[in-house]
């Protein structure tokens, strides 16, 4: 092998001072560099999450209003009843009223069991097809709502009289119910 030339040395010295350099850059500067674009990149997304949490600790008063608000609107759908067997006995009054009010004669009412935050009560009448009507009409508007599940009527009077308006009706309902503040 020959020796080499003064200008051969010269430029395998440059070439071993850019390869020492580029890997210098490559192992020490690149990681601090990407290390400090990463770190910023996680500055702006904690500060748009602070931005964020300004915004809703600044909504908290009107949160705060309509969450109070809500348990009372909520309230207004269900009977307050401290227990099962109230809620059911109030709800059997209400049917019972609502009959009396349209015109109905009242032959019988039960709270009748029911499932965990329901109460279920019944009645059996004897009204006629219009005082009916007017029964439902005003069960159908009562607050809070309540349903009808189920609806029996019995027409015996009409197989002897067929001018008979009169007949014998049970009507059961169920409606939620909460224990009072």
């Amino acid at each position: 092998m020959r020796p080499l030339s003064s200008r051969e040395r010269k430029l395998i010295a440059v070439l071993i001072l850019v390869l020492a350099v580029s890997l210098v850059l490559t192992i020490v500067i690149g990681p601090v560099v990407s290390g400090f674009t990463e770190r910023a990149a996680r500055r702006e997304a904690l500060v748009q999450t602070f931005h964020a949490n300004e915004r809703r600790i600044g909504s908290l008063n009107a949160l705060q209003a309509e969450a109070e608000r809500q348990p009372g609107q909520m309230r207004a759908l269900f009977l307050a009843a401290p227990d099962a067997d109230e809620a059911g006995e109030a709800l059997r009054e209400r049917i019972e009223i609502a009959a009396q009010d349209a015109g109905g004669d009242i032959k019988a009412s039960e709270a009748v069991p029911a499932e965990q935050g329901w109460a279920r009560a019944a009645i059996d009448a004897r009204m006629s097809h219009a005082q009916l009507a007017t029964l439902l009409a005003r069960l159908n508007a009562l607050k809070p709502a309540l349903a009808v599940d189920s609806l029996t009527v019995i027409a015996d009077d009409a197989l002897t009289n067929t001018r008979s308006d009169l007949l014998d009706v049970r009507l059961e309902a169920t409606a939620p119910f909460v224990p009072p503040r």
